[in-house]
């Protein structure tokens, strides 16, 4: 797994407005998202029980996080979450 997110990924996880979808603020949807990233924190892995919109808007909000840190694109935890979404769609 590489911890390189490409330019195209990151505007193809900003389509999904996780805002309107899952949560009307980034501090709702931290509070949505945050069992996932401390399993990741804790673990370094995906949990198994996250959906394919949870894993969206995990990713949206991490994308934003990196945007306004001014990181764009070089997150491990994006990454991976990428690599378990392609599982997904591989899987389905």
């Amino acid at each position: 797994m590489t911890n390189r997110v490409s330019h195209e990924q990151i505007m193809w996880i900003h389509e999904y407005n996780a805002y309107d979808r899952l949560a009307r603020t980034p501090e709702k949807l931290y509070e949505l998202i945050r069992p996932a990233h401390e399993h990741f924190e804790h673990t370094g892995r995906v949990p198994d029980w996250c959906g394919t919109d949870f894993l969206r808007g995990w990713a949206f909000y991490l994308a934003r996080a990196d945007r306004h840190a001014g990181a764009e694109g070089s997150h491990h935890e994006i990454s991976a979450i990428l690599e378990v979404l392609d599982s997904q769609d591989a899987n389905e």
